[in-house]
């Protein structure tokens, strides 16, 4: 019983941090704040493209490890994909500008976020098969 609850509390952050994840790319960037932050339009430009990367590269590192999924745990990169070409189509009627790049971005870190589900998947695979190849 504690297991499952620990694979529905990990489904449900995962579902939280899309949440907030979703909201953020939807409200407008108040970018005379960030500057001030941030030093300069340059450094504010980096620091969104680079978040852009790492959200998505942790959404689907999230989703992919959620136990729930199971071996389908690959429909997170499509829908991960399309979240993110949606919230660029949405960003238009919100004050922002909606950009192509940032949706190539987005697919980036998705593409990297499943590098590392597939890796930790194989060790955790190759682990449990070391395991019972093992007398005991």
């Amino acid at each position: 019983m504690a297991r499952r609850t620990l694979h529905l509390l990990h489904f449900l952050i995962f579902a939280a941090f899309l949440i907030a994840w979703t909201i953020a790319l939807l409200s407008p960037v108040p970018h005379q704040s960030a500057e001030r932050v941030l030093g300069s339009p340059f450094s504010v430009f980096m620091f969104g493209k680079g978040l852009h990367i790492a959200a998505y590269a942790f959404l689907t590192v999230l989703g992919g490890t959620v136990a729930l999924f199971g071996r389908k745990w690959w429909w997170i990169v499509p829908g991960l994909i399309l979240h993110g070409g949606l919230t660029e189509f949405f960003q238009q009627f919100v004050g922002r500008t909606a950009r192509v790049e940032d949706l190539g971005l987005d697919t980036i870190g998705i593409v990297i976020g499943a590098l590392v589900v597939l890796g930790w998947r194989r060790l955790k695979r190759d682990r449990s098969l070391g395991e019972t190849a093992s007398p005991g």
